[in-house]
């Protein structure tokens, strides 16, 4: 008799991440995880080539069962019917109006019942809720990034806000919460030549900028918790994304103005694997 598994599945725009997990006794646990890179603009054969590649490597036909599959990847996608809509995104052209859940169906046995498509921003929130133990709390995760992701949990139910496009100050929130916004804040402010905020951080010396920068995100990011977050009442507030790698910068200032307790995400993958298998349970 083969063992079940749950196979948990992260796509982004240039990777993979796929993880097995067991469960026993209500516990999960992490049998095998693997990584590898896609190219998005490829044909659709090869983006699924190199999709089943890592899901493969961490499953055995021969002595596992796939019992529940939750794949996170990002919109515009029809998650009830894993259906692709990316057009004009720059990645996954190929795979436009493609009947993903169909496609994972056939190659890998799964019942259509036990798949489930979440999008990046309920992916993310769902391990961190998982990581930070805030299964009991209302919870508002933002993502800090090439864009602004955001979604709510709720008595074990999580979804997306999409605030990123929410109206905010002369346009909407991405404009300024992003690395997009941060970058062009310099641009108006004469600071040109800085590629992204790693950049930004790690280049010694670009302390004027640095400052300026992070002020600048401080600000917009409390101007903008309390016109579209405190609203919602929430119980606290998780920031992830690779912008708030560098929370040490304006966490404090943004603190001192938002009077819910605001969390940092792990930045560990295998919570958010944690996060997509728990999913099925919520």
């Amino acid at each position: 008799m083969k063992n079940k598994i749950v196979v948990c599945i992260d796509i982004g725009g240039s990777h993979i991440a796929a993880a097995s997990l067991e469960k026993q006794s209500q516990v999960f646990t992490l049998l095998k995880e693997a990584k590898g890179d896609v190219d998005s603009a490829a044909s659709r054969e090869t983006i699924l080539a190199q999709w089943d590649i890592i899901i493969q490597s961490i499953w055995s036909a021969q002595t596992q069962e796939i019992e529940k599959m939750v794949i996170s990847i990002p919109g515009p996608f029809d998650y009830k019917n894993g259906i692709c809509l990316m057009d004009g995104m720059h990645k996954y052209q190929a795979l436009l109006h493609m009947d993903i859940k169909s496609y994972f169906i056939e190659k890998y046995g799964v019942s259509s019942l036990n798949i489930k498509f979440l999008n990046d921003a309920e992916a993310f929130l769902l391990g961190e809720i998982y990581y930070h133990n805030l299964q009991n709390k209302r919870i508002v995760g933002l993502s800090l990034g090439t864009g602004l992701g955001s979604a709510l949990y709720n008595e074990e139910i999580v979804g997306d806000l999409n605030y990123g496009s929410a109206q905010f100050r002369d346009g909407i929130a991405e404009d300024y919460i992003s690395t997009r916004g941060i970058l062009e804040y310099l641009r108006q402010q004469g600071i040109e030549g800085v590629a992204h905020v790693k950049a930004l951080v790690d280049t010694e010396t670009l302390v004027d900028e640095r400052r300026a920068a992070f002020s600048f995100l401080a600000l917009a990011l409390v101007d903008f918790i309390t016109l579209h977050i405190l609203p919602l009442q929430p119980e606290g507030l998780v920031l992830g994304g690779s912008i708030s790698k560098a929370h040490s910068r304006f966490l404090s200032v943004v603190q001192a103005d938002i009077d819910i307790p605001i969390y940092i995400a792990s930045f560990k993958e295998w919570n958010l694997f944690f996060g997509l298998a728990t999913s099925f349970s919520v």
